[in-house]
């Protein structure tokens, strides 16, 4: 019961910071009219989402080479395996949110 509240409470916290994202971009380019300083910005967080799908990318490729030479019988529901990836795309638009906030204070 608890992880499923957990897991609840997370998913509409990423589901809203998702939200926020299309709805922060919207706002700064219609304020800042698509000038070259929001450009910019708009740049330097996609390197920092760039940066966090390739360590992803790099996770995932571990844990395949993991499951080909460790002998486990470890399995999963795939419900939580939806769950997870529906997690870590929701987690993107949540860190270029954040990125997207400290580079337009910063530049």
């Amino acid at each position: 019961m608890s992880y499923q509240f957990v897991m609840l409470a997370v998913s509409i916290v990423l589901g809203i910071c998702a939200i926020s994202l299309r709805c922060f971009k919207a706002i700064k380019t219609t304020k800042y009219k698509n000038d070259e300083r929001w450009q910019l910005v708009q740049n330097k967080a996609n390197h920092v989402v760039m940066l966090y799908n390739s360590t992803l990318g790099i996770i995932i490729c571990i844990g395949f080479v993991i499951t080909i030479f460790v002998d486990s019988q470890f399995t999963m529901p795939l419900n939580r395996v939806l769950q997870y990836l529906l997690l870590a795309i929701l987690l993107r638009d949540t860190i270029e949110l954040f990125a997207l906030h400290y580079f337009d204070k910063v530049l």
